[in-house]
């Protein structure tokens, strides 16, 4: 979630001659990434959560769980499309346009709008996935209550509610900064840059906000992993006695439910940890900053958080054919199966 004063093709510009080998190798290693990994991932990401979008509507929203995960896939798609925006813009500057120009300064200016876009969808992503495991939680703390507790509109609610008051926090944040033109008194090319955000207040409350709901999402994925554990004991102890198939397929359906939420929860935390990293290393030491002596070293890390937080972006879809049945079955309708067949897990 971090923007500063960064250009995708500034970490060209800071790698000088006499550069090291690793921060060469940082380099390449960068551009490798940036000109055709993120670029991959992010068309990835936008088909994706286009068809997670379209499955999750068609399921209905009267349940909390598809409610949910269709707000989390309109804004993933979001996200995704934000991140190649700003990766085909990247791809021109370096390529096309390296000699600036009018359409690399407007292609510029389209690279910071992608950036600042960036955090506003990447926000009620995190909220939204929070809200997701912290429900499924509660279902696992007072089953009884949570239908009536936390219905599927309050749910809504909350989500709009936290979103709505960081987003407008974001906005008073970006709200006096400005686009300028600078000229290479050498090259005379022209860059545009972004100035004038209050950058120390942005970092301290994403800083905040990124801990609160990670920590959060490990309290819950910890006790889901617990829950599961004991809910797989006792469905072995109790494996010869009689029930009902009703009551046995209502069961099984929580269990798949369970692990949904357990791998969506998983992998926000295990794509998000660079992002985590980074934050915590930039508070203990300033010169991991863009313009510190760390610079090869922070701006190839800025890459890495882009390449994991859409891999984020792009896994969901491969959780939810897992262990969502309803899920598979309607995507498999909508490309023109028949309604009657069930796909097996």
């Amino acid at each position: 979630m971090a923007v500063e004063n960064f250009t995708p093709a500034l970490f060209a510009e800071e790698v000088q001659t006499k550069a090291s080998t690793g921060d060469m190798a940082l380099y390449y290693i960068g551009l490798v990434l940036k000109m055709y990994v993120n670029p991959t991932l992010g068309l990835g990401g936008v088909l994706i959560n286009l068809i997670n979008t379209a499955v999750f509507f068609k399921m209905g929203l009267s349940d909390g769980v598809t409610q949910n995960f269709l707000i989390l896939s309109i804004f993933d798609g979001i996200l995704s499309t934000s991140a190649l925006v700003n990766s085909i813009s990247y791809i021109l500057l370096n390529t096309a346009y390296t000699r600036g120009g009018p359409v690399a300064e407007k292609l510029q200016a389209v690279v910071w709008a992608s950036i600042i876009s960036w955090p506003f969808s990447q926000i009620i992503s995190c909220i939204t996935t929070t809200v997701i495991a912290v429900v499924r939680c509660c279902c696992v703390a007072m089953p009884l209550r949570v239908k009536q507790v936390l219905t599927a509109r309050r749910q809504l609610l909350a989500i709009v509610f936290f979103s709505v008051n960081v987003d407008s926090f974001l906005i008073y944040i970006f709200a006096p900064s400005v686009l300028i033109r600078i000229t290479d008194p050498i090259t005379n090319i022209t860059s545009v840059v972004y100035l004038g955000a209050h950058y120390d207040t942005l970092n301290i409350f994403t800083n905040i906000f990124l801990y609160i709901t990670f920590v959060i999402v490990i309290v819950c994925l910890v006790i889901l992993i617990i829950s599961l554990n004991q809910s797989s004991k006792f469905r072995d102890q109790s494996a010869s006695a009689s029930g009902a198939p009703e009551k046995r397929k209502e069961k099984s359906r929580e269990v798949r439910v369970v692990q949904t939420v357990i791998l969506v929860a998983a992998m926000f935390i295990i794509f998000n940890l660079p992002t985590i990293i980074l934050s915590i290393i930039r508070q203990v030491n300033p010169g991991f900053s863009v313009r510190g002596n760390l610079k090869n070293l922070y701006n190839f890390f800025l890459i890495i958080m882009e390449t994991a937080l859409l891999l984020n972006v792009v896994v969901n879809i491969f959780i939810y054919l897992s262990f969502n049945t309803r899920y598979r079955n309607v995507l498999w309708e909508m490309l023109g199966g028949s309604s009657d067949v069930k796909v097996k897990v």
